[in-house]
């Protein structure tokens, strides 16, 4: 979801809200009403906020989120100016890189849903698929080189330890891709996780986890 979509979103709620207010309704019926688009109002603030982190607007985002209804039109009216001059964003595309033919397809599919994801801001679920996808792609790495599969003998091994046990039967991979392995874990464990501090990564953050990932991928399996 973009910058002005949410900004629509925002204008939507402001607009039900006020014709709510003005409408004769019975008046329990229009307190339900009003509820139910006042949370409508919070959830698009809420998106608002993480859709401008690491960016100038977000100081503006912060004032309209605790400004009153009446207050918020001006905020919009700048954020929309900014969103105005912003190029319309390109949606992210990845090239699928060789894989072997037993985990093709479900990799395949991975990959078009961390794509989908971070299309729509949806980072966490993004670095979460990508933690996945090394799982899979590192078991089939470890059962090329022993013939043993580990999703049957050992479903629960970690990244970590599959690097570990890849390094004990002599399996080398290119400098640098256990640092790479160990971030998008590191990123994926804190996005799963539920912390005292909730973790929400960025769009620049999952954008770099996603590149490790292809970049593993293709030198894995190159």
């Amino acid at each position: 979801m973009t910058l002005r979509h949410v900004i629509v979103d925002i204008q939507d709620a402001l607009r039900a809200l006020e014709e709510t207010d003005k409408k004769g309704n019975i008046a329990d019926f229009r307190k339900q009403k009003q509820e139910g688009t006042r949370m409508m109002l919070k959830g698009a603030i809420q998106r608002l906020l993480q859709e401008t982190r690491d960016t100038e607007a977000h100081s503006i985002a912060q004032r309209l989120a605790v400004a009153e209804p009446t207050e918020m039109k001006k905020y919009l009216d700048k954020l929309a100016d900014m969103a105005a001059e912003e190029p319309e964003t390109k949606k992210a595309t990845y090239k699928i890189p060789r894989l072997p033919s037993e985990i093709k397809d479900d990799v395949s599919a991975d990959l078009h849903e961390i794509q989908a994801c971070m299309n729509s801001g949806c980072y966490r679920s993004a670095v979460i698929l990508c933690g996945r996808v090394m799982e899979t792609a590192l078991h089939r790495k470890y059962y090329d080189a022993t013939g043993q599969d580990l999703l049957e003998k050992a479903p629960g091994t970690g990244l970590g330890n599959l690097i570990a046990k890849l390094s004990e039967k002599g399996v080398k991979l290119d400098p640098g891709l256990p640092n790479q392995i160990h971030l998008i874990n590191q990123v994926r464990v804190f996005s799963v996780h539920t912390k005292k501090e909730p973790f929400r990564p960025s769009k620049t953050q999952a954008e770099a986890i996603m590149l490790y990932t292809m970049d593993i991928l293709d030198k894995l399996f190159r």
